[in-house]
């Protein structure tokens, strides 16, 4: 009986190996999925000149903070360089350092350098064909270069009259309106019916409305034809009659206005930023006066790029921001945020609340009119030289030492040469 008790208890025990062999072998197949953890934010960094203190770079920061808060894919950081000139200056250091940004901001004049300088990337292939057809044309041409897109508009900005409404009650609409009036509420010493920059800006507002481009149509130099000499000479008559005053280095339009020493300034609507509040100081605005040919605005303001040497996860990220920075929503908070630039999407201009706002703010109707109509500066490369030229012969004729005519002949000789030179 003992030797089949004991036989009895080695097979219940081997059984009960088995049972608990078995019972780990299917607890060791058992597969354990652990979820996978999420993909780290991309960071990248924006360079921009819009400045804290202004209703620019706050609209800018507060419209930042909005993209990153909304998703946890990009995170972007922005950096104000100063103003553009400084912005360039220290992305060239950059560029030559190759530690770029990732996006950069820039003017018109700008891209053409880094376009040159194949220091940002086209967008063609990152932006869909839905969200081009929605930019105004005349901005992206301003933006494209031999047929590529090298950046989309986003501070964009239009030449408008602003005009103080206790000096001028009726603004001015054509060329000699605007003189008969400077003269008029000149006061020697005190008042100047406008004060304006000795530079290639200027005289383009003028050039614009005379029925004259910058270049020919096979590209050489034309704003040394009999119009672009008139406009010059309109320029130097107001000067030397004393109804305008030319502004000294680092003196500012807006500065002449608000202080009562200038009527009226045709000047970009960027400036309305910086132009004391109406119930202060009583101002209106109105579109640029016309010359003898017609109206013609010139368009300004800047673009978001893409700059090169990055990684492609750091492209990728950056056109989600830029389509966003740039996109009905944002466009519209940044134009109604009374920066005194204009919506960059046509669909934000057809947007109910963007009616509602212009008739609250008509200064921002004349503005979005300028936007659609207004005319673009020349996109070539070699375009930034040529400026400093044109620049160079406003002064020349302004401080009297050329004709107007001789100015522009000797700035147009140094023109052709500079675009004969690809």
């Amino acid at each position: 009986m003992l030797s089949i008790r004991k036989g009895l208890a080695l097979v219940l025990a081997a059984t009960l190996l088995v049972l608990v062999g078995c019972s780990g072998t299917k607890t060791d197949e058992k597969k354990v999925v652990t979820p996978e953890a999420p993909k780290p934010a991309v960071k990248i960094t924006i360079w921009h000149g819009m400045g804290a203190d202004s209703a620019h770079g706050k609209v800018a920061t507060q419209l930042i903070k909005e993209f990153n808060d909304s998703q946890k894919e990009v995170i972007v950081e922005e950096v104000y360089q100063g103003s553009y000139s400084d912005l360039e200056t220290k992305l060239t250091a950059a560029i030559a350092a190759q530690t770029p940004p990732t996006i950069a901001q820039n003017n018109d004049t700008m891209l053409t350098n880094l376009v040159k300088a194949k220091a940002v990337q086209p967008l063609d292939s990152l932006v869909p064909a839905a969200e081009k057809a929605d930019y105004p044309p005349a901005l992206l041409a301003a933006t494209t270069f031999d047929g590529k897109l090298y950046a989309l508009p986003f501070n964009k900005s239009a030449v408008v009259l602003i005009y103080d409404k206790t000096l001028v009650p009726n603004p001015p609409k054509d060329w000699d309106e605007f003189h008969k009036v400077a003269k008029q509420v000149t006061v020697p010493g005190q008042i100047y019916g406008t004060a304006f920059p000795a530079d290639i800006y200027y005289f383009g507002q003028h050039l614009a409305g005379n029925g004259n481009g910058w270049l020919t149509a096979d590209g050489k130099a034309a704003f040394n034809s009999p119009e672009g000499v008139a406009a010059l000479q309109f320029i130097v008559d107001m000067a030397k009659d004393g109804s305008a005053i030319q502004l000294k280095p680092k003196e500012y339009q807006s500065s002449y206005f608000n202080e009562g020493r200038a009527a009226m300034i045709a000047t970009t609507s960027a400036s309305f930023a910086y132009i004391i509040p109406a119930n202060k100081h009583p101002w209106g605005v109105a579109p640029l006066y016309a010359g003898p040919k017609g109206a013609g605005v010139p368009l300004s303001g800047a673009n978001v790029s893409i700059m090169n040497g990055i990684k492609p996860e750091e492209t990728q990220a950056a056109a989600k921001f830029i389509l966003w920075l740039t996109g009905k929503e944002a466009t519209l908070k940044w134009a109604m945020g009374k920066t005194g630039y204009g919506p960059v999407r046509i669909s934000a201009t057809k947007d109910p609340r963007w009616t509602e706002f212009t008739k609250a703010n008509p200064e921002y109707q004349v503005l979005a009119d300028a936007l659609v109509n207004g005319k673009i500066q020349v996109n070539d490369p070699n375009w930034g030289k040529v400026q400093k030229e044109i620049t160079t012969a406003v002064e020349s004729a302004l401080l009297g030492k050329t004709t107007a005519k001789q100015a522009l002949d000797e700035a147009a000789a140094k023109a052709n040469d500079i675009l004969g030179k690809k």
